[in-house]
């Protein structure tokens, strides 16, 4: 946004107050008057000032001709004091209005360069705010996401503890059953000792058994033997007996 400059009836204002107060309306007076505004401004509106201020004219007494020629000697002479007093301050306010006039192009000129670098800080702080805008949604994001896995953390954590406890409890059946499956190694161990030994026994009595069935058969020979004898001998004794008996 272009400045706001002074205007030609601030400084006919400020130049007037300074006449009041007794004092010369130079630049640096009217610009420290008005506590702002360019030099070249100030000169400016400064010297059309002074070119519409009315010139005061005043009728010439009769006076004689000696007091005229001594009031005339003494303006005259006030005239030359007054010239130079004038000469003097119009070098001065030359002098200061060239300085301050390349003191207003500096500051004019620095007045442009801290314009640009407001519009680029404007452009940047844009620019700036537009990206964080993008970081403020972005961090929101991030912090939900941040919950979210808090969350599924959480959760994890639940799980994992009441899976050691199932791994706990399984470990004790674990012990339980190595124990117990210990025990029946040792039980089995017994039992095929036991069995082994029952086999030994179980062939010495197939052995005995085998020896008894041989007996038997031979008893039965015997006893068949000796039924087929004690047959023969009742035929013969009935021969016997039918013989006795033909005599």
């Amino acid at each position: 946004m272009a400045r706001q400059g002074i205007t030609f009836e601030q400084v006919a204002a400020a130049a007037d107050a300074l006449i009041s107060d007794g004092q010369q309306p130079t630049i640096r007076a009217v610009r420290e008057k008005l506590g702002t505004g360019s030099p070249n401004t100030i000169h400016k509106h400064l010297t059309a000032w002074r070119q519409a201020r009315p010139v005061a004219a005043a009728a010439a007494p009769e006076l004689p001709q000696a007091l005229t020629a001594a009031i005339a000697a003494e303006i005259e002479r006030a005239a030359s004091q007054a010239r130079a007093e004038i000469e003097a301050q119009l070098a001065q306010a030359q002098g200061e209005a060239a300085e301050l006039a390349a003191a207003g192009e500096a500051i004019e000129a620095d007045r442009d360069a801290l314009a640009e670098q407001v519009a680029e800080l404007t452009r940047e702080r844009d620019t700036l705010a537009g990206k964080a805008a993008v970081l403020a949604a972005d961090l929101a994001e991030a912090q939900q996401r941040i919950a979210r896995e808090q969350q599924a953390a959480e959760a994890a954590r639940v799980d994992l503890a009441t899976a050691r406890l199932k791994i706990e409890a399984q470990a004790e059946r674990v012990s339980e059953l190595t124990a117990e499956l210990e025990h029946l190694r040792a039980a089995l161990a017994e039992a095929q000792q036991g069995r082994t030994i029952a086999e030994q026994q179980a062939a010495v009595m197939a052995t005995k058994i085998e020896a008894c069935a041989e007996i038997r058969a031979e008893r039965d020979e015997a006893r068949k033997a000796a039924a087929e004898a004690r047959e023969q001998a009742a035929r013969l004794a009935g021969q016997l007996e039918a013989l006795q008996r033909q005599k």
